[in-house]
């Protein structure tokens, strides 16, 4: 065992992790991340795919926008000047066979979305349904809840069947207040955001563990000991409290024994859902698309997967799908157990072919590369991000703690301002525990 004592252990090296390290090592405190994985950034990951054409671009296989103007992750853009530039270009929609201006029926979830606002506003506190309950209650016209729920399911990872029409109303007003209709990407990287927040916690003297997977954390009031695998074998640390900033479907699936177990935390966190997301990026060898030179976002609800877009204003030759809740778990059963996505990326062109009138092989000889990362068989992610299903609106405000001022818990999942599933909400949680731990 390693002698010394930490004053605190944070485990994962994501958004949350990193945000409150940093904070904690500012402060003076003796801080120790430990990081599962051999990198940091937790599922904000960054690879650099060579182009046909020379040099390489940034392919996110995590987190990619920057959704409106969070503060949370403004601030950090601005004390690392990182450049950043807003989303441009045309937005498509694919139906019957031809392209059409536009995203294909947002009015009509424009007004649903409104409506079930409306709707919920005039029922009694705690009043709540699953998003598919209310379509149904409310007599919605099948085709514009049919939009609606595709938006609802790809945007959030969600099953219709599932999410909380409460908690839906909760995130449209967070939305609101920072302006989420606009979207940004940064100019290098997403990764330079961790990139930044590790370098700050080491410069303060914050100490950095990674390829440490947490397998037992042993507690009690004002001590606790963490046991980790590492290239040594098993190693253990010990230190005053202990932040925990694990996914959520890590802290369900509990591959981490808390001895004793937090059973209240862990409650409400099984009353949340991991949500499932697929992403596959392609990379040509040029733009195919050029009647369609600025495109940004096509949308083809009838094909799979159903989302796509471009690095618009970038002139880089990618395309990225996308596809949400029962249509990615759909498409991710395609991948074989032994990881084989072939059958995926064939899905995929497929459906490109169809959207664009191309053949088949005429793709494939255009593909330079393809790139995927599942994240539900992650084992340090079990899934893409969290949401919340009916009757579940209180379960974030459970989470976080402190249980015994010595156990902390941060992450997308324990938000209560309705941002769930987004960075800046990791950010959030974890400057928030940080602050409550240096008692501000």
């Amino acid at each position: 065992m390693n002698a010394t004592k930490y004053d605190v252990i944070v485990i994962g090296a994501g958004a949350a992790g990193l945000v409150a390290g940093r904070a904690l090592a500012e402060a003076g405190w003796r801080v120790m991340i430990l990081e599962a994985r051999d990198r940091i950034g937790g599922r904000i990951w960054t690879r650099k795919i060579p182009l046909a054409s020379g040099g390489s671009v940034a392919a996110e296989l995590g987190a990619e926008f920057i959704h409106g103007l969070p503060e949370e992750t403004w601030s950090l853009i601005r004390a690392a000047n990182l450049g950043t530039y807003e989303i441009d270009g045309t937005t498509l929609s694919y139906s019957n066979g031809r392209m059409h201006a536009g995203s294909g029926q947002y009015q009509d979830t424009e007004r649903v979305l409104e409506g079930m606002k409306q709707w919920l506003a005039r029922q009694p506190s705690g009043a709540d349904m699953s998003f598919a309950e209310y379509l149904k209650l409310a007599g919605v016209e099948w085709s514009a809840g049919q939009a609606a729920a595709n938006y609802v399911e790809g945007f959030n990872a969600a099953d219709r069947n599932r999410i909380s029409v409460a908690a839906l109303v909760k995130q449209q007003r967070a939305e609101e207040a920072i302006d989420t209709d606009r979207l940004f990407r940064l100019d290098g990287a997403y990764e330079d955001i961790p990139t930044y927040l590790a370098e700050r916690f080491l410069g303060a003297g914050g100490e950095l563990k990674l390829s440490a997977p947490v397998t037992k954390i042993t507690w009690r009031r004002g001590e606790v000991g963490v046991q980790f695998q590492d290239a040594g074998g098993v190693s253990q640390l010990r230190a005053n409290r202990a932040l925990i900033t694990v996914p959520l479907g890590v802290l369900q699936a509990e591959v981490i024994e808390f001895v004793p177990r937090p059973n209240a935390v862990l409650k409400h966190a099984n009353r949340l859902v991991m949500g499932e997301a697929m992403r596959l990026i392609l990379v040509f060898k040029e733009k195919f698309w050029s009647e369609q030179a600025d495109l940004s976002f096509l949308f083809a609800q009838s094909e799979r997967p159903s989302t796509w877009w471009t690095p618009m204003p970038h002139e880089t030759p990618m395309l990225t799908a996308w596809a949400g809740g029962p249509k990615a778990a759909s498409l991710l059963r395609l991948i074989a157990s032994d990881g084989n996505a072939s059958s995926l990326l064939n899905q995929t062109l497929s459906s490109l072919a169809r959207i664009f009138g191309r053949s088949l092989a005429d793709l494939r000889s255009r593909l330079l590369s393809w790139h995927l990362h599942d994240w539900q068989r992650d084992p340090y992610s079990r899934g893409a991000y969290s949401y919340v299903p009916a009757d579940a609106s209180d379960a974030p405000d459970h989470l976080r703690g402190p249980f015994e001022d010595t156990l902390y818990f941060a992450g997308e999942h324990t938000d209560t301002s309705g941002h769930w599933g987004t960075v800046h909400a990791a950010l959030a949680t974890g400057t928030a525990v940080a602050h409550q731990l240096l008692g501000e």
